[in-house]
């Protein structure tokens, strides 16, 4: 095996490719120690709140979009199948400030407040929006005008 010495500029770009693999962080106190992890998804982040706490019954953990993420995001996320009827799961768009810590839920653009456990999230265009979300949305918003005659 042959070793490769690392420049700084391919570190660097390591580092870069890795950060944005983990646009989120968990952070919390397990079993005495401060703990912290990069995640790609809120579910990710829902799953290492929950191993954390399996672990230790007094643990604490918050998950945040990371402070130095260069814009605000917008997820999407739905009540789980089985946690209601069909009807009440809209998908609602929640935004994410860099460095914006959130605990066990999160509130919709709508005010709708959703629980972690119960959210199943979605990729953009699957599931039936909020129609409160969509028109509360920093979008755009495009007039149609009708010709005068």
């Amino acid at each position: 095996m042959v070793d490769r010495e690392v420049t700084p500029l391919q570190h660097h770009d390591l580092a870069k490719r890795r950060a944005l693999s983990s646009p989120f962080m968990v952070v919390g106190r397990i079993n005495g120690r401060h703990e912290a992890a990069g995640v790609a998804t809120p579910a990710d982040a829902l799953d290492r709140m929950l191993r954390w706490l399996e672990c230790d019954d007094d643990a604490s953990a918050v998950w945040y979009l990371r402070e130095d993420w260069p814009d605000p995001i917008t997820i999407i996320g739905r009540l789980a199948p089985g946690s209601c009827g069909e009807t009440r799961r809209a998908a609602h768009l929640f935004s994410m400030e860099p460095g914006a810590v959130h605990c066990g839920s999160l509130e919709a653009r709508c005010g709708t407040e959703l629980f972690m456990p119960e959210i199943e999230w979605l990729n953009v265009g699957t599931g039936m929006p909020c129609e409160r979300c969509l028109a509360l949305s920093n979008t755009p918003a495009y007039r149609l005008e009708a010709e005068s005659a």
